[in-house]
């Protein structure tokens, strides 16, 4: 019983220590496939802006988040799928860190 109440409390700790959704979405990402942006993008250090899901350059919307799918296995990496708004077209890209 001691033994479950303290892996209880590690989990919920763990969970609390684990960063946004925003801190995950502000970091590098590569392209992977589909829709090409570039092939490298940077929240932080380009013209991007991100506001609630979408995806501004130089204050115009061109892209959407579709999903950001985060994964804690190693040797995997987190993948944010975009949306462009003009043609529909999918796009993935992989975390590279920050």
């Amino acid at each position: 019983m001691k033994s479950y109440t303290l892996f209880i409390t590690l989990f919920f700790l763990a969970l609390c220590s684990c960063e946004s959704r925003e801190e995950k979405i502000n970091s590098n990402w590569k392209y992977a496939g589909g829709y090409h942006i570039g092939d490298f993008l940077s929240f932080e250090h380009q013209n991007l802006k991100i506001q609630n899901d979408t995806i501004y350059k130089d204050s115009k919307p061109f892209a959407v988040i579709i999903e950001l799918k985060t994964t804690y296995l190693p040797g995997t990496e987190n993948k944010l799928t975009l949306k462009d708004i003009k043609s529909g077209a999918l796009g993935i890209y992989t975390d590279k860190g920050k």
